[in-house]
Formats: C-alpha cells, structure tokens, sequence
C-alpha cells in the first residue's frame, strides 16, 4: 500500500497560508468594514429666511447680508463631533435646500444658522432626524429668524 502523506501536505498547505495571512491582518490592525454595504446616505435640508418684525419673506441680502445657510451636525456615524455643511446663501433668495453627505445611517442632531460672514444672524433649534440611504431623508423647512 502506498502512503498518501504527499496529498495531506498539499492539502495543508492552502490552509495554513490562509490561517497565516488572517492572523497577519488582524495583527496589523487592518479591519475590513463593510457596514455601509454601498449606502450614501444624505440629508436635504431646507430652509427659509422670515422678518421677526412683520413675518414677511427676506432675502439674504435683506436679511444683514446673510452670506451663507450652515447645517451644523452629529450623531449618527459623526458621533459627538459637530460638523458643519456650508451652503453658499445667494443674494436675492429667500428660501433654499442643499444636501449633506453623511457617514453613515443613523440619528443626527441638526440646527441650521443664518450667517454673515463668522456672525450668527440666526440659528434654529436642534432636530434630531434618522438618515437611511433613500435619498428620500429632509428636514423641514427650517424657519430663520431675523429682526429686519
């Protein structure tokens, strides 16, 4: 009878290169994430500048010469770190949308601000909305306050 100890061999051979590269990996610290499976999840948020004084529509211009709409976030896959999402607030509107792209599904909290330049001119509560990747995910028209 003849011994097969040639065919273990080769058969042992993939296995350990296999267990071998595994533990190279792990111990290099590379993880391999495939949470978001090809999400992109985004938030559309809406917004809308309003005179404290008489409810009438502002442009930004009218409004101090409000310069940009910023969505300040976290949560969610941000976590506790608080990151904006600047969009440009052109000079004859009074109302607008643009999208953030974030991390990861999830619940994020969100305030919009009406500035000028660094100055605050308006600032909304904080409204905590899940995220999932639809592309369907908006906040409401986020109402901006200003006393012109």
């Amino acid at each position: 009878m003849k011994s097969n100890g040639g065919t273990r061999r080769s058969l042992r051979a993939p296995m350990l290169l296999a267990a071998a590269a595994g533990l190279a990996l792990s111990a290099s610290g590379c993880i391999i994430d495939s949470s978001n499976d090809g999400c992109s999840p985004d938030l559309t948020i809406s917004w809308l500048i309003t005179s404290n004084l008489d409810g009438a529509a502002l442009t930004c211009y009218e409004a101090g010469n409000a310069t940009s709409v910023v969505a300040r976030i976290d949560g969610g896959g941000l976590g506790t770190n608080l990151t904006d999402y600047p969009s440009v607030c052109p000079a004859n509107s009074s109302e607008g949308s643009f999208v953030a792209l974030l991390p990861t599904t999830g619940t994020y909290g969100v305030t919009v601000e009406l500035r000028s330049g660094a100055a605050v001119l308006s600032a909304t509560p904080i409204l905590n909305k899940f995220v999932d990747c639809s592309g369907l995910s908006t906040t409401p028209p986020a109402e901006l306050f200003v006393n012109f």
